[in-house]
């Protein structure tokens, strides 16, 4: 079985890997700057992601409760220089959910992607938490993105809904008779929901 791999890492060399997406850090952090400078404001910060984690972990690090969304998250962290994170249990978007229900509510600072999704911030806005998003990096389509024969896969994974949406700009459409595979439920529901509008 041939597997092209849509997302940054491949877990493993045996797959076709194109990356349909590119992540660089935003050009101004001046906004960045000033959150941080005013850490003492937020109750958390919640790092959803590792490039989050990568670009600015460091200048929320005197924070008074880091939460990480998952394990190469609090990695990234570490990396970075935080010495104290707290994980959440399941690594996602509903698992961060989850993990807040059971926490005192406050104010949330999240450094996140421009793309990202608003679950996260309506879920914990629902639960009485006062939440503040700040774009700490550009999720985009690569430049020169490399388009293959199709003909050749028999399954492609996607690791998040801009993968999807990138994968559909390249190539117009999902294609019939392949094996879709996904990482973590809020991708896998967005591949549902496009499966759907194209009735494959």
């Amino acid at each position: 079985m041939t597997t092209l791999y849509t997302g940054l890492t491949p877990p493993d060399a045996d797959c076709i890997h194109t990356p349909l997406i590119e992540i660089t850090p935003v050009d101004d952090n001046a906004a960045l700057q000033s959150a941080a400078h005013d850490i003492n404001r937020y109750d958390y910060v919640l790092f959803t992601s590792r490039h989050a984690a990568r670009y600015v972990g460091a200048m929320f690090a005197q924070a008074r409760r880091i939460v990480s969304i998952g394990s190469t998250t609090t990695a990234a962290l570490q990396k970075a220089g935080v010495k104290e994170v707290q994980q959440v249990d399941d690594d996602n978007s509903y698992g961060v959910i989850a993990w807040f229900r059971r926490q005192p509510c406050g104010r949330v600072i999240i450094p996140r992607s421009n793309l990202a999704l608003p679950i996260i911030p309506e879920g914990l806005k629902e639960l009485g938490f006062k939440v503040d998003c700040i774009t700490a990096y550009i999720n985009r389509m690569p430049a020169h993105p490399q388009k293959i024969c199709l003909d050749e896969v028999d399954r492609i994974v996607f690791t998040s809904p801009s993968t999807i949406d990138n994968f559909i700009s390249l190539y117009g459409s999902l294609p019939v008779g392949k094996i879709f595979a996904t990482r973590g439920p809020v991708t896998e529901q967005y591949l549902h929901t496009i499966i759907k509008q194209q009735n494959l």
